[in-house]
C-alpha cells in the first residue's frame, strides 16, 4: 500500500465522521451534485457511520470498487429484504459523498 493510498484512507475515514460532515460543507457538496436537500442531506450522511461499515467503504472508494454494503450486525432489526435496502442507500450516499472530498 502508498503512502498516498493510506493518507487518502486516514483522510476519508475522517470525512466520514459525524462531527467532520458540517452544514456548510453538505451544502456546497449538494450545490455541487445538485441535491435539493441539504438537510436532509446532512442528516443521512451523519447517520450513516453508525449503519454501515466505514473502513469497508472507505476501502472501496480507494480501490475504485463499486461494492455492495457488507451485512451488518443490525440486520435482525428490519426483515433482511428491508434492511438490505436501507443499507444500500446510506452506503451510497456515503459513498458519493466521500468520492466528492477525495476529488
Amino acid at each position: 500500500m502508498h503512502t498516498t493510498s493510506q493518507d487518502l484512507r486516514r483522510r476519508l475515514r475522517a470525512a466520514a465522521d459525524p462531527c467532520a460532515i458540517t452544514d456548510d460543507v453538505v451544502r456546497v457538496y449538494c450545490a455541487a451534485m445538485g441535491r435539493d436537500d441539504h438537510r436532509m442531506e446532512l442528516a443521512l450522511l451523519r447517520q450513516a457511520p453508525t449503519v454501515i461499515d466505514v473502513e469497508a467503504l472507505v476501502d472501496d472508494v480507494v480501490d475504485g470498487v463499486d461494492g455492495e454494503p457488507p451485512r451488518a450486525g443490525l440486520d435482525h432489526l428490519l426483515p433482511n429484504r428491508r434492511w438490505a435496502r436501507v443499507r444500500r442507500l446510506y452506503w451510497a450516499r456515503l459513498r458519493d459523498y466521500l468520492r466528492w472530498r477525495a476529488r
